[in-house]
């Protein structure tokens, strides 16, 4: 497995994979004690996010093929905050947007 390299390192990641429901309490575990947000839905299909992951992604899926006994695909997705902007409503603005119509 390989994820290739960034200049500028992810805010947030997110996996979504299938496992064997056998492996499931064992791999939700395994996440959640690496402090990933984890939700499972029909007993097998993972969503799991991290914000701002550690650096060691690779092994953490290999720990999790080791857990479930075969590799299994894992879709990985990176974001990266590109703009944060914070809409406020001020009383005076419905005036003054009346006003210029």
């Amino acid at each position: 497995m390989s994820l290739d390299a960034n200049d500028s390192s992810p805010d947030l990641i997110r996996w979504t994979f299938t496992v064997d429901p056998a492996h499931r309490q064992a791999i939700e575990s395994h996440l959640d004690d690496l402090g990933a947000d984890v939700w499972v839905r029909d007993v097998d299909k993972f969503q799991v996010t991290w914000e701002e992951p550690e650096e060691g992604l690779e092994e953490v899926v290999e720990a999790l093929w080791a857990i479930h006994g075969t590799p299994f695909e894992v879709t990985h997705e990176e974001f990266r905050r590109t703009g944060l902007h914070i809409l406020e409503h001020h009383e005076g603005d419905d005036q003054a947007a009346r006003d210029a119509a």
